[in-house]
């Protein structure tokens, strides 16, 4: 049905432009599909995706649905090369990021070897008394009956400086624990009290032994006439490892020989000797041994030896 006024100018066929159907020649046909222009229209004859499932061409998004063929090419590259262009590939905030991360690192290390090598490193802090003069009851010494026996001359003329050819002892508190080792062995063992009448600790301090006045056990034929002093530690120069005596024990000692004499436990004209002046052995070590023989009193013309100490107190002593 036409509406009034629209017939068809053209014989054998109808049209209507509000219809999209034309009829021509009594047949229905669809209207004709506009052919794009080629001229126009971009051609694309490859293309390469990678990484994306899907991509976008002008007003559309495609799905990749064909095989993905992947070809890696491995070179190799020094490590200094490969650091440059990971660098070069990072943003500025990853690379602060990282700067920051080290620099945490490197201080976590720097605070975990000082708190575990230097911190905790065990340093030898001497907290004994002030006095150099360390007595028996102030080291803890034992009971012992027969410490108590009285030299039979006084006063003495002559000293025997010996080493000990143990370990040294460097703070008070070592050298405490050292002389109660030397005398529980001797009394356990030996049954008698420390040989020593003092002995010398590397700390600088004179630790009493058996003391003044007492017999000691050190030297065989001199022990009723003579003052018996131990140094701790080895002195023998020759040995790989050995102790090196130090002025302060050196100064300590002449300090408590002054005191036996003003308290007249000592000849004035006493004699120093060490113990290989007397008996074959090698104590108390060159080390020791060479600083003694500086001493005023250290017996240069040997007049004791080869005496028992009957044929010592029947010299008369040159008085200076």
């Amino acid at each position: 049905m036409w509406p009034s006024g629209e017939e068809p100018t053209v014989a054998g066929a109808r049209s209507s432009t509000g219809s999209e159907v034309v009829i021509i020649d009594n047949h229905e046909a669809l209207p004709p599909v506009p052919v794009p222009s080629t001229s126009n229209t971009p051609v694309i004859s490859k293309l390469n995706v990678s990484k994306s499932s899907k991509f976008h061409i002008g007003n559309k998004f495609v799905s990749v649905t064909n095989n993905v063929h992947r070809n890696e090419v491995v070179k190799d590259v020094s490590f200094p090369r490969y650091m440059v262009d990971l660098v070069k590939n990072t943003t500025r905030a990853e690379r602060i990021s990282c700067i920051v991360a080290l620099l945490l690192i490197i201080t976590c290390i720097i605070l975990i070897v000082y708190f575990t090598v230097i911190v905790q490193k065990p340093i030898d802090v001497d907290e004994g008394p002030e006095d150099w003069n360390i007595t028996r009851v102030m080291w803890l010494a034992r009971l012992y009956n027969n410490t108590d026996v009285p030299v039979n001359f006084e006063p003495l003329r002559l000293v025997i400086i010996q080493h000990t050819t143990s370990s040294p002892c460097k703070t008070h508190l070592e050298c405490c624990a050292d002389m109660r080792n030397l005398q529980n062995y001797f009394l356990d063992t030996h049954d008698y009290d420390i040989p020593y009448n003092f002995l010398i600790g590397n700390d600088g301090r004179v630790y009493e032994g058996v003391g003044w006045r007492k017999e000691g056990a050190h030297t065989y034929r001199y022990n009723k006439c003579s003052l018996g002093i131990g140094f701790f530690g080895d002195y023998r120069e020759e040995e790989p490892v050995h102790t090196v005596v130090t002025e302060l024990q050196l100064n300590r000692t002449l300090l408590m020989l002054e005191a036996g004499v003003l308290y007249g436990y000592l000849d004035p004209q006493y004699k120093v000797v060490g113990a290989k002046d007397l008996k074959s052995t090698q104590s108390p070590g060159s080390s020791l041994y060479n600083a003694i023989q500086k001493w005023e009193h250290y017996d240069h013309d040997h007049l004791y030896s080869n005496k028992t100490c009957d044929e010592i107190y029947k010299l008369k002593l040159k008085m200076k």
